[in-house]
C-alpha cells in the first residue's frame, strides 16, 4: 500500500474516533459531565481508590489540569477526598455512591450505543478488527516508549 493510502487510511480512522465521541458525547451531557471527567471517574471507581497524581499520570495531563478535574468532579459530589492515615499529605480519590451510580448509568448507555455502532461487523470481523487494532497500539506504544 502506498504512503498516501496509508495516510488516507489513518484519516479514516481518526474521522471514526470522531464519530464515535460525537454518538457518546449526548449521552455525557445529560449527566453534565465531560468525556476527561468520565474517563477520570472511571478510573477512580475501577481502582476504589487512588492518588490524585495517579489519575493525572494516567489521563496524561499535568498535575494543575488533574486536580482543577478532580475539584470538578468533588464539586459535583461524584468524588471525595480522603487523607492518607499515614501521610497526611497524601491525598486519596474515592467515588462516592452518586459517583458511582454515575458511572454504571453512563457505561449502560455507552454499551448500547457501542452495541449499535458494532453491528455492521459480524463476530469474526469484529474479533479481526480488535486483533488489528491492538496490534497497531502495541507496536505504536513500544515505538513511544523507545523514544522516551
Amino acid at each position: 500500500m502506498h504512503s498516501s493510502e496509508l495516510y488516507n487510511l489513518h484519516l479514516e480512522i481518526k474521522e471514526l474516533s470522531s464519530l464515535s465521541q460525537e454518538l457518546v458525547e449526548p449521552s455525557l451531557v445529560k449527566f453534565d459531565i465531560t468525556s476527561v471527567q468520565y474517563h477520570a471517574l472511571q478510573l477512580i471507581v475501577l481502582n476504589e481508590s487512588i492518588a490524585v497524581k495517579d489519575v493525572s499520570n494516567h489521563l496524561k495531563i499535568k498535575p494543575a489540569a488533574g486536580t482543577a478535574l478532580i475539584d470538578r468532579l468533588e464539586r459535583k459530589k461524584l468524588i471525595e477526598r480522603v487523607h492518607s492515615e499515614d501521610d497526611r499529605r497524601v491525598v486519596f480519590i474515592q467515588s462516592t455512591e452518586k459517583g458511582r451510580e454515575t458511572y454504571h448509568s453512563i457505561k449502560k448507555c455507552v454499551a448500547k450505543i457501542f452495541r449499535d455502532f458494532y453491528s455492521v461487523l459480524n463476530e469474526e470481523e469484529t474479533e479481526r478488527l480488535k486483533q488489528i487494532v491492538g496490534k497497531l497500539t502495541e507496536h505504536v506504544s513500544s515505538r513511544i516508549e523507545n523514544k522516551i
